[in-house]
């Protein structure tokens, strides 16, 4: 088996745009999604095509469960799509760390401007230049006016979401991006490294007992097939918290140094990178440019008491590589393609200006339940392999949300022949939107557009 890649949404492949824009549309009658379905499919970005020689704008759309409820998809049919994907974010907030009454509570996403069930679609464009971006929302924007779509604005000041990259692929907190990206293999019958990982994690219509995802069979998952699903998230980073955090914490924690080497050693044992990139796991003393990309490294059999990369660090709970699992709560470790850009001017120093900064993000697999309740509940509670056993409620030190019940804002750093306990951790990023989403194949286009399924 060799996928088809003319029939996959191009989101698969990294796309090296400098700046994009997320429409969020809700359709309006069946007829009118169906036609500005089957114009848009003429301009959607396949993963036959290459990225980095394509014309702007890269073009994509995702369409939620209402969405195809909207387009009046056979009832049927959609019933033997992914649960999570069919309940919609607000249902399972608690498993996305969305804790009701905090910063994250879906009663607050898109400012308060619509509510997550109102989405329908979201189109995504990537271009070189904002003239170029600029162009592509006014088309799109056009077409959607035109087959009687109403466009969702997410910002009480009336612009919609955009990214932008502002330092070759940084991320607000300064740490390099897009560097552990999985190895996927694409065809059945080409040799396979072991570091490789089946695509099956990624794509619709190929489930199998060892890789599973629904549909699973029949009408519904040859529908489904190329497709993939999506975790768009629209993530706020509290850049001056974590800048104050790191110039507070940093020279206690780590007196012997200077303070700016103290900030930059606490800042990376919290990713578990330093913020070039070198992995600690190889590198724990200072940055290695050498070492930069770097992904080859384990930690059960190189770093197995976390002296290193501490157990709670951003990379190892998300991708834990050998770290033993608990087989009562694992099914295994949760694949995902990464795909996002920041949003917002960066701030230098420890004081908030006021501006919204952050993450647009996507998080494409074939599994969006083992997405949901594995790896977002391990980033909120630890508790996933034995080497927590002295503490199974402690968070991700970036990402976890503190209002989370049961959890404990600790983080604890191994050292040798003893160990620091950051306590109180604050909050240093919270969701302002999120929405579940369909990438549909072409095949899959072409059937919505015209209404056979």
């Amino acid at each position: 088996m060799t996928v088809d890649f003319s029939e996959v949404q191009g989101l698969i492949r990294t796309y090296r745009r400098v700046t994009s824009r997320h429409l969020i549309f809700r359709f309006g009658t069946g007829a009118g999604a169906r036609t500005f379905l089957g114009e848009l499919a003429q301009q959607i970005t396949m993963a036959d095509e290459d990225p980095n020689t394509a014309p702007d704008p890269l073009l994509n759309v995702g369409v939620t469960c209402n969405g195809l409820h909207a387009l009046e998809a056979d009832p049927a049919m959609v019933g033997e799509f992914d649960a999570v994907f069919k309940l919609g974010p607000p249902a399972v907030k608690m498993a996305l760390g969305d804790v009701p009454g905090s910063r994250s509570d879906p009663a607050n996403w898109w400012e308060g401007q619509f509510a997550t069930d109102d989405v329908h679609c979201v189109v995504h464009l990537f271009a070189q230049s904002d003239g170029a971006a600029w162009d592509a929302v006014q088309a799109v924007r056009q077409l959607a006016g035109s087959a009687g779509l109403t466009e969702l604005i997410p910002r009480r000041d009336g612009t919609i979401l955009s990214g932008r990259w502002f330092a070759v692929r940084k991320m607000h907190f300064g740490y390099t991006d897009g560097i552990s990206q999985p190895n996927v293999c694409w065809d059945d019958d080409a040799p396979r490294s072991p570091e490789q990982i089946d695509f099956r994690n990624f794509l619709l219509g190929y489930s199998t007992d060892k890789y599973p995802s629904a549909p699973a069979r029949g009408a519904a998952a040859d529908f489904a097939r190329n497709s993939t699903y999506g975790l768009f998230r629209w993530i706020y980073q509290d850049v001056a918290a974590f800048n104050q955090f790191l110039a507070v914490q940093g020279p206690q924690l780590f007196p012997d140094l200077p303070a700016i080497e103290a900030e930059e050693l606490l800042a990376a044992k919290m990713m578990g990178r330093w913020r070039d990139g070198t992995p600690l796991a190889l590198a724990p003393d200072r940055p290695d440019p050498q070492l930069s990309g770097s992904n080859d490294f384990d930690y059960a059999t190189g770093d197995p008491d976390g002296r290193r990369c501490p157990f709670s660090a951003h990379i190892r709970i998300v991708n834990p590589r050998d770290t033993p699992l608990d087989p009562i709560v694992v099914e295994g470790i949760p694949r995902l393609l990464r795909r996002g850009m920041p949003y917002g001017a960066p701030l230098q120093g420890v004081t908030d200006d006021g501006a919204d900064r952050g993450l647009v993000g996507m998080f494409l697999c074939a599994d969006l339940r083992k997405v949901v309740y594995s790896l977002m509940s391990w980033v909120m509670r630890n508790d996933f392999s034995p080497v927590y056993n002295g503490n199974r409620r402690v968070q991700d030190p970036l990402f976890g949300n503190r209002s989370m019940p049961g959890s404990r804002a600790e983080f604890t750093i191994p050292g040798v022949g003893s160990e620091a306990t950051v306590k109180s951790l604050p909050d240093f990023v919270h969701t302002k939107g999120t929405a579940f989403l369909l990438y549909p194949a072409k095949a899959a286009l072409v059937a919505l557009s015209q209404g056979t399924r």
